[in-house]
């Protein structure tokens, strides 16, 4: 059983075992300073007595005294036992008391790092998974309203045939807009989808069993001041002896391995995880030519995706490269804690390896977190070379087509626009025709055969051109032509 694995959705009862245990360290704290404060109390209270009876015992005897003699050995053994208890005294205070303060310290320490890591991983989970997506979506759907908004207005213009290029131009826009968003959401998703699978997977389940070990370690730590405590204050009497070897029974009892079986069976807790993250397909309703968890590649976003790839491939080799340099330092430190080991002479020295265990696992937790970092941007970088490489050398193929969406506009079937001009054309070809005294050359029944053409075969008709272009074909006085109108594409 582990931390890692059992405990992912006990965060409230770790703080509070955590806590419990602060609490009974320093119970154990207070304990061992009244018990070194008693035996140097004790201690000098036996001197006194004895300096006493040493006065009362000089007196000048006639004759010598075997029960003088005695009682001088016995107050003697006495004058001993005080300088041992003084001497165990200050052995506890400067060795098992100086440990716990320490121990209680890097516990203190412990808890501080893994309460605030848990909260880093929790605000960076929830900033990746919703915070941020929400924010996408909803510009997404509100770029979605001002693409079909803009649509709207350029069909309208069109229609009137009043700013027709200002409404294209705000269309192309809007629609610029979307497409990059859309991109960066497609992003984001997947980013966030491996983000929740590392978070689950690894980063969680690796603070939590750097927690227990760091715990462990310290009930190692605990164990070892217990049993120097035990053996400072230990004393030869038969009656002493029979307590001070339950309480090293006891103290032997304690094993770090299975000291938290208990207490993860109690607080035990189902594995959760929150939904799968996907693309929101609900996204696509109201636009056209979008496709979920695709990298749109067209004229309005080829720049924008050679910079995203060019900004995620900087911050892959930033993020590989801190992590590179993570794991030096984690070799290093790994390295120096088992020279510091062994040097260690007595089993509460433990308590003095804390410090460099938990930077050990501090700089584990920042080297997983840059995994996963690394993990997600190279996911990203994935899907925009993937889409770049598919794309080389093409020309990136246009979002809008004006001129379709111009005359998609119009109700006005082209048959009517041609019935119309036939109409013109025949009314033209009659009066030409009326009298023959009024075809007066050959070049007026040429001109005759030329109306009688198809609209779309005659010389002066140009389709669908811009007005500009228009302008330009007309060079000399006298000059015509007929063009469809963008403005009023019923016309001629």
């Amino acid at each position: 059983m582990g931390f890692g694995k059992e405990l992912r959705s006990s965060h409230d009862a770790l703080l509070k075992l955590q806590d419990w245990e602060l609490r009974l360290l320093e119970t154990v704290k207070k304990f061992m300073a009244l018990r070194i404060k008693s035996d140097k109390e004790y201690a000098s209270t036996l001197q006194n007595l004895c300096n006493q009876m040493d006065k009362e015992s000089a007196l000048p005897l006639d004759y010598i005294s075997n029960v003088s003699n005695s009682w001088l050995h016995l107050v003697q053994q006495t004058e001993q036992l005080s300088k041992i208890m003084k001497t165990h005294a200050e052995e506890l205070n400067a060795g098992p008391l100086h440990r716990l303060t320490t121990l209680i310290k890097d516990k203190q320490h412990v808890k501080k790092s893994y309460n605030n890591i848990h909260q880093q991983i929790e605000a960076e989970m929830n900033k990746v998974s919703k915070t941020e997506l929400e924010k996408l979506k909803s510009s997404y759907k509100q770029l979605t309203k001002e693409v079909n908004s803009a649509k709207e207005k350029f069909k309208d213009a069109s229609t009137k045939g009043k700013e027709t290029e200002k409404a294209r131009d705000r269309y192309d826009k809007a629609n610029m807009k979307l497409h990059i968003l859309h991109n960066q959401y497609v992003l984001a998703v997947k980013g966030a989808q491996l983000h929740q699978h590392q978070y689950y997977d690894s980063t969680l389940p690796l603070l939590l069993d750097s927690l227990q070990k760091m715990q462990e370690e310290m009930i190692q730590a605990l164990k070892g001041i217990f049993a120097e405590y035990c053996q400072i204050t230990s004393l030869v009497s038969e009656e002493i002896v029979a307590v001070h070897k339950e309480l090293e029974t006891c103290v032997e009892e304690i094993n770090p391995s299975t000291e938290y079986e208990n207490f993860i069976e109690k607080h035990r807790t189902e594995e959760t995880r929150e939904p799968d993250i996907e693309f929101d397909t609900s996204l696509l309703e109201e636009i056209e030519n979008l496709q979920a968890n695709e990298i749109m590649w067209n004229n309005l976003t080829a720049d924008s995706l050679n910079s995203m790839l060019k900004t995620a491939t900087e911050e892959l080799s930033q993020t590989q490269q801190s992590l590179l340099t993570k794991e030096e330092q984690l070799s290093k430190l790994e390295v120096n804690l088992e020279e510091s080991a062994s040097t260690c002479e007595k089993k509460s020295d433990a308590v003095l390896l804390l410090s460099q265990k938990q930077a050990i696992e501090e700089l584990k937790q920042s080297i997983e977190q840059l995994k996963c970092a690394e993990s997600k941007l190279s996911a990203q970088k994935m899907l925009l070379d993937q889409k770049i490489q598919q794309n080389e050398g093409k020309e990136p193929p246009p979002v809008v087509n004006y001129e379709e969406d111009a005359r998609s506009v119009c109700s006005v079937d082209k048959k009517e626009k041609v019935s119309k001009f036939d109409t013109f054309r025949h009314s033209i070809a009659g009066i030409i025709r009326s009298p023959k005294s009024m075809l007066g050359s050959s070049s007026l029944l040429d001109g005759i055969s030329a109306i009688e053409k198809p609209l779309s075969e005659q010389d002066w008709y140009h389709g669908a051109i811009p007005r500009v272009e228009a302008q330009e074909l007309l060079k000399q006085q006298g000059d015509f032509l007929v063009r469809e109108s963008h403005g009023k594409p019923e016309s001629i």
